[in-house]
């Protein structure tokens, strides 16, 4: 594998410490910030860092403020205040990296490359990547709190530190213009060839920006319906699909192994990773804790999630004709269902074990088991160690293709544009093996507006499930309140017949359980939010401002319905 920007910086100043270069002549630390523009080395090294300082990562906090897992207790059970939504954070131990910081350093290379005596060349990509990734600073900061103070110069001693939040919609064609500029001065890489390699590219910020006016277009920014954000969000994201076909994107044939191909055709926007530099403990984090070290826990799915995987004909289990069985209910599931789900007495060959099967019923797991009776699946390499797991190089995919498929398919069905939705739809379930039936792979025929609406969000559901997408589906859509206030989570409760269990655990390792799990096993749904209910509260659609930076800066205000709230992040 190619190791990842992030590692290549730390090799780097590893390597310089023995070599013949400029670079050995002065401290990194006390270079003047001129020389940097004059030197395509240390240029090219602050670039790096500001990749590794902005690059999503893993994560497995995301799927439990959703439906997706159980957890996101604060969120979840409407326990939040003002301190608790740390993202907006002042440098500390357990902040070293804040928003503004990266936003200040990428101001700096905006406003002093051009000074320098770089290539042109080099210094258009540049820009072109500190434009995107300042989109990208201030997007992540909006789409959690609203407006916030727009700094798009390196602040002095003598300027005012005092700021104030600008408006949303000024700090959004802020951001729409940073990725436009970044469209504009990125290089056009097609897809697999050596030069993707992680880098960003006119496709990565075509994408992104497809996926920002597709949020600005959602409810949560947009009260009123406005239809022309809708259209905006419907022609970028068209844009971003067609440019990208044109370069030689798209869906990776095989949905179960895209994680495993490092810069497959799907890839968009990714973070790479390469051990020992750089790595993530995803897997070790999402296996059951007898094939993991270092950590466990995460991501395990709920009954709502597995109830929400349509069968193979592509139909919804609650439909009478799809063939879905209370007891097998695993079986005849649309492929993606088998990718994403492992569930009792599925063949999983974890750490290589081959002939492996995930046991999880009660009692089967000695030592921290699954309280759902079911574990996720989606880029988790069965081949990998317990070590491997923990120390794991799987590439981060923020963006892939369907995704933008799935924007495109949304901002068109809200102007109307009926067919093109179904179209980007059917090509996904067609790409994960559904059967095709009829050519509609399942889907309702005559759908529009809402109706088509719901499905969109079950495929982006299903599609990209525990993909860190969800909670933010939920929240932009603002049907937390509507879907899943005043309910409970849910998994199995699956108990071991006591009469059979002799016979069962003799041929518990190849038994075929398609036809005799009955014989063996009943199960009941049991709630996973044991104390509460869902309590989503309408204010936490945007946050609240830390009370420490509000005492910092008096002129800064709390955002409306947090106390003392007067900010309106709408307008």
């Amino acid at each position: 594998m190619t190791v990842s920007r992030a590692a290549w910086v730390a090799a780097l100043s590893l390597a310089l410490c023995g070599c013949d270069s400029i670079l050995d002549l002065k401290d990194l630390e006390s270079i003047d910030e001129t020389e940097v523009w004059n030197n395509a080395a240390l240029a090219e090294a602050y670039v790096d860092k500001m990749y590794d300082d902005n690059l999503p990562g893993w994560t497995t906090g995301d799927a439990g403020v959703s439906d997706e897992s159980p957890g996101g207790d604060a969120y979840m059970y409407g326990q939040l205040t003002e301190n608790s939504v740390n993202y907006w954070c002042i440098r500390s131990s357990s902040c070293p990296n804040p928003p503004y910081d990266r936003i200040r350093r990428i101001n700096i290379l905006l406003s002093e490359i051009d000074q320098g005596t770089i290539d042109t060349a080099v210094t258009k990509r540049m820009k072109g990547e500190a434009f995107f990734f300042r989109g990208w600073d201030y997007w992540e900061l909006i789409k959690r709190y609203g407006g916030v103070p727009l700094i798009l110069t390196p602040q002095a001693l003598t300027d005012s530190l005092f700021v104030t939040r600008d408006s949303t919609s000024k700090v959004m064609r802020q951001i729409v213009a940073d990725l436009d500029s970044a469209i504009a001065l990125l290089p056009t890489i097609r897809a697999t060839s050596g030069d993707d390699d992680g880098h960003l590219h006119k496709g990565t910020a075509m994408a992104l920006k497809g996926r920002v006016l597709l949020y600005y277009a959602s409810p949560q920014f947009n009260r009123t319906g406005d239809l022309t954000r809708w259209q905006n969000a419907s022609d970028a994201n068209r844009a971003a699909r067609d440019s990208l076909v044109s370069w030689g994107f798209g869906l990776y044939p095989d949905f179960a192994g895209l994680w495993f191909v490092d810069m497959n055709k799907e890839a968009i926007f990714v973070r790479r990773y390469s051990f020992p530099l750089s790595t993530h403990n995803w897997a070790a984090a999402t296996r059951p804790l007898s094939e993991s070290q270092g950590a466990s826990g995460a991501n395990r799915p709920t009954w709502e999630m597995v109830q929400a995987f349509p069968m193979r004909n592509g139909r919804p289990i609650t439909d009478p004709s799809a063939g879905y069985d209370t007891l097998y209910f695993w079986k005849n599931r649309d492929p993606r269902f088998y990718a994403t789900i492992a569930y009792n007495g599925a063949l999983w060959e974890l750490s290589g074990k081959k002939g492996r099967r995930q046991w999880t019923y009660n009692g089967a797991e000695s030592n921290n088991p699954t309280p759902s009776s079911f574990y996720t699946r989606k880029a988790v390499d069965p081949a990998a160690t317990p070590f491997d797991a923990f120390n794991g190089h799987t590439q981060w995919i923020e963006i892939r293709f369907a995704e933008v498929l799935l924007n495109l398919a949304e901002a068109a069905n809200a102007i109307g544009n009926t067919q093109e939705a179904y179209d980007q739809l059917t090509a996904l379930r067609a790409r994960a093996g559904v059967v095709p039936g009829t050519g509609l792979y399942g889907l309702d025929p005559g759908m529009s507006g809402a109706q088509l609406q719901d499905a969109i969000l079950l495929e982006r559901q299903i599609e990209l499930a525990y993909e860190a997408k969800r909670s933010w589906d939920l929240r932009r859509n603002m049907l937390f309140e509507s879907r899943l206030n005043g309910t409970k989570r849910h998994g199995l409760l699956i108990t071991l017949k006591t009469d059979s269990a002799a016979v069962f655990n003799a041929i518990k390792d190849t038994v075929n359980l398609d036809s005799r799990y009955g014989s063996f096993f009943t199960h009941q749904v049991i709630a996973l939010d044991r104390t509460f209910s869902i309590s989503w509260h309408p204010e936490y659609y945007f946050y609240a401002i830390l009370k420490d930076h509000i005492n910092l800066n008096p002129h800064l205000q709390q955002t409306m319905g947090w106390p003392n709230g007067t900010f309106d992040p709408l307008p």
